[in-house]
């Protein structure tokens, strides 16, 4: 049977402890009243490790005592508390690189883990699996650890646990996440949130997801907030108050989450949950790349090339493609390549276009392949090879990139790599004109005058608009 919390019934039975002689019910005390009186607090801490003799309360004044904080917590470690030991060991080894150096803060780790301090066995099950402070990976040894941290009721460790096995045991890593989610860990409820949301086998896996996500965004989880709002556009869970995805992106967003900020800025431009704003949008594009984002930096460079939202400028948007490439961005790698092939923003630079677009065209990004066939196929910069043309113009037709599907029907036209073949030619420019491809249309309206009916009425796309999708 889990009680609901009842601070202030808690408090009370604390302090009936302390009065009947309790040194770690007074130190609970202690950090109760902590919150809205600290010098109260210090003196109920003092009153612990001087009058009652219990050091461990070091452990908890240092926090309120900054000048004497290493002071307070060897001095706590020295009673020989786990938790102490665990305290002091943890914050020198965030400090060491040196593996000499963490041996004996190792050692002190292992001694209160062997006391049965659940953090310290939590701690000992994640060096070992990362082979952090000169430690030697060691899987099962990361696993006893954190197994025994489990038993112990440490909810950090079931959630390690789940989010390590659910590429290997997905039935085992969710039981793990269910554990620590009950538990009410935040990360836990994020990683068990977002995997039911995208990979639950069902409706009520998907509903199961959003409402964990729910659970831990409401606890300030950034990485729950963002994939909440990601969780509820794309219908995954229904919205519990209007216009909830709009709140945790505004949310998000103000707590300098990047990623809100590029999806808060993606909803300004289209005007769909929010009203239409691009200098907003611009400026959260903005936010988003000085933290280093590169997504966010991408969609920056959008808005200087299309002028949304600020003045266009083709120089500020090639130096964002540029940034935003580099950490490896592939629809920026694309745009990058076509800023050198076409001179824009930069002067013209025929190599350095078909290094990004071969960047960009080898992770499969469609209409990068379209244009590293044409280099090939005109003999733009490179050799004339129609076989390699061919290859890339294939692979970007079958993603049904209308500018491979064109220019593969040029290939068909002209029996270029390919025998001739009229009939291929027109399905595929067909194809080509029916997702908006003026050159195409043009094409058929050429070839094909009195064309049948299949090839009226051709659809177009209107003017693209900045979304998620360019």
């Amino acid at each position: 049977m889990r009680l609901a919390v009842d601070t202030d019934k808690g408090l009370a039975w604390y302090r009936k402890g302390a009065q009947a002689g309790s040194s770690r019910c007074l130190i609970n005390v202690a950090r109760c009243t902590a919150k809205d009186d600290v010098p109260a607090a210090i003196a109920l801490f003092r009153k612990a490790a001087f009058e009652m003799g219990d050091l461990s309360a070091h452990c908890f004044w240092a926090d309120f005592d900054k000048g004497n904080y290493d002071q307070h917590m060897q001095l706590a470690a020295s009673s020989g508390d786990p938790f102490s030991m665990y305290s002091l060991a943890h914050e020198r080894l965030k400090k060491l690189n040196d593996a000499d150096a963490a041996e004996p803060w190792l050692d002190m780790l292992k001694s209160a883990a062997h006391k049965g301090e659940s953090y310290a066995c939590a701690h000992l099950g994640v060096i070992y699996r990362d082979g952090d402070h000169g430690v030697t990976k060691d899987r099962e040894v990361s696993l006893y650890w954190l197994k025994k941290a489990m038993a112990l009721g440490n909810e950090a460790a079931c959630a390690i646990l789940g989010r390590d096995w659910l590429a290997e045991d997905e039935a085992l890593g969710i039981n793990y996440l269910k554990r620590a989610a009950m538990l009410n860990d935040a990360f836990a409820q994020s990683i068990l949130g977002q995997h039911l949301a995208w990979y639950g086998k069902c409706r009520e896996d998907q509903l199961d997801g959003v409402v964990w996500l729910r659970a831990s965004a409401s606890q300030g989880h950034k990485y729950a907030i963002n994939k909440l709002a990601d969780a509820l556009q794309n219908g995954r869970g229904p919205e519990v108050e209007k216009n909830e995805v709009l709140t945790w992106l505004q949310k998000g967003a103000s707590l300098g989450m990047a990623d809100c900020q590029s999806s808060l800025g993606i909803a300004y431009i289209q005007g769909e949950i929010i009203e239409r704003d691009e200098e907003k949008a611009h400026n959260l594009f903005h936010l988003a790349s000085l933290q280093g984002d590169a997504w966010g930096t991408y969609l920056l460079a959008l808005t200087y090339e299309n002028g949304h939202g600020t003045a266009k400028d083709l120089v500020q948007a090639f130096k964002c493609y540029k940034m935003s490439a580099e950490k490896g961005e592939l629809k920026a790698a694309y745009k990058l390549g076509l800023a050198y092939l076409r001179a824009e923003g930069v002067e013209e630079d025929i190599p350095a276009a078909a290094k990004w677009l071969k960047t960009a065209a080898s992770a499969g990004h469609a209409d990068a392949q379209a244009f590293l066939g044409m280099l090939f196929s005109y003999g733009h910069g490179v050799e004339e090879n129609a076989e390699i043309a061919l290859y890339w113009l294939q692979l970007s037709a079958k993603q049904e990139s209308a500018i491979g599907l064109r220019e593969l029907a040029r290939l068909y036209e002209a029996g270029e790599g390919v025998d001739a073949d009229m009939a291929e030619a027109t399905k595929l420019m067909a194809k080509a004109a029916s997702l908006g491809d003026e050159k195409a249309k043009a094409w058929i309206d050429q070839k094909y005058p009195n064309k049948p009916d299949w090839l009226k009425g051709l659809g177009s796309l209107s003017d693209k608009e900045l979304s998620d999708d360019e």
